[in-house]
């Protein structure tokens, strides 16, 4: 029930308290219903640090907690007036049912506090049906939620200027459409790739954080139009939006295990029959500056394997710090750890020996690890949806496979 200076909000959720107290403190825990991004220090004086990837931010000091009862921390965020408080009441009431009891307090009645407030109450409102969601579900309703339209997206901006000029378009900002999933509502209106987006009904989109940050302001099934540039010209699409698609997890991270087993055999078979016949020097073969040849997307490939194993230890034990699933892959770093595995077959037997020990990282889980809901759905999102992104980079593989034998 809001007021001119405080809001407060309960829920009831069918979790156990140290799962609730967990996700008022713990980094991790935080992005797994509130924010993107989360830095946290869960002692009394110690920080809370929380962003969001359309911009907002917000940050504080735990000003009093008390383990699976009471957390208490300072609020201050971007463009806000001043110093605000919020106070967490984890209450008992029966079996595991507990009724979490938010006051978010000290905000100001003057008209530059308007904003804040409006922003405050819909983030709570928002957030805490979805703390309802992870803990009783596991389901991530900022996930759920967001729409396909069915893209693979690129970010435009790595791309220097000379290869801009080659695409023709006169802007220099927007997101590339890789590809296209058949069937979607990209695909029906006819995007196709190579075309740069630009805007989603008026709203300028610079980057691939601010498409996504444009989606989630939609409802599955609604049509948004997007704006586009295909070469000069600008071209406008009545997209439809379809539900996400996200397959029922195993019961234990065994059984995950197996599946995502099954994935990473399957690419490794069609990888096997891409990579059938190539030679070390087609697979060394770039088409372009600052373009992958085949074994730098190898690598790209085992690099991500090795990222996906620190993000499921960061998951499973929850560190201070930020850990992301896809962080930017440099070139640089492809390059050096190309130097340690030169031939296309010791990067196929690395990527192998890297499928199998991501395999292994989740099978050796402890099975109590599916208790936190919430991060067990995510690793399962994470994992079994990796095939897609595959798909389109072996796509890539075989065109840059054709451009090298053309060029023989």
């Amino acid at each position: 029930m809001p007021n001119d200076t405080f809001f407060v909000y309960e829920e009831q959720i069918d979790a156990p308290a140290d799962l609730i107290y967990r996700a008022f403190t713990a980094a991790a825990g935080y992005r797994e219903w509130l924010c993107d991004v989360s830095s946290t220090n869960p002692i009394e004086g110690g920080w809370v640090y929380l962003a969001w990837n359309h911009g907002y931010f917000a940050s504080g000091q735990f000003t009093k907690l008390v383990p699976n009862k009471t957390i208490s921390f300072s609020w201050i965020g971007r463009s806000e007036p001043g110093w605000s408080q919020v106070d967490v009441l984890i209450v008992p009431t029966e079996s595991e049912i507990h009724k979490v009891i938010l006051r978010h307090s000290g905000l100001g009645q003057s008209e530059a506090w308007d904003e804040a407030r409006k922003q405050i109450s819909k983030g709570w409102e928002i957030g805490l049906v979805n703390l309802k969601s992870t803990l009783e579900e596991g389901r991530n309703l900022r996930l759920m939620n967001r729409p396909l339209i069915g893209i693979f997206p690129y970010e435009y901006d790595i791309y220097s200027e000379m290869e801009k000029k080659e695409f023709g378009i006169p802007v220099d900002y927007g997101v590339l459409v890789s590809n296209v999933v058949p069937n979607f509502g990209a695909d029906k209106a006819g995007i196709r790739a190579d075309d740069l987006i630009v805007a989603i009904d008026g709203k300028k989109i610079e980057n691939i954080p601010a498409l996504f940050a444009v989606i989630e302001d939609y409802a599955p099934g609604d049509q948004i139009s997007v704006e586009a540039y295909r070469g000069s010209e600008l071209k406008t699409f009545n997209v439809d939006t379809t539900p996400q698609i996200v397959q029922a997890l195993p019961d234990s991270p065994e059984a995950l295990a197996k599946e995502i087993e099954i994935n990473s055999t399957r690419i490794l078979e069609t990888l096997d029959r891409v990579l059938a016949g190539v030679t070390d020097a087609e697979a060394s073969y770039s088409p372009a500056a600052e373009k992958w040849s085949v074994k730098e997307t190898l690598v790209h490939f085992i690099q991500h394997e090795r990222n996906l194993q620190t993000w499921i230890n960061d998951l499973a034990y929850d560190p201070a710090y930020t850990c992301n699933v896809n962080p930017e892959h440099c070139l640089f770093r492809i390059r050096a750890t190309l130097t340690t595995y030169p031939t296309l077959n010791e990067l196929m037997a690395e990527l192998r020996r890297s499928f199998k020990e991501t395999v292994a990282t989740v099978a050796f889980l402890e099975p109590s690890f599916t208790r936190r809901k919430a991060s067990y759905w995510r690793l399962g999102y994470e994992l079994l949806e990796k095939s897609l992104p595959y798909q389109e980079h072996i796509r890539h593989v075989e065109e840059t496979i054709k451009k090298a034998r053309g060029m023989n």
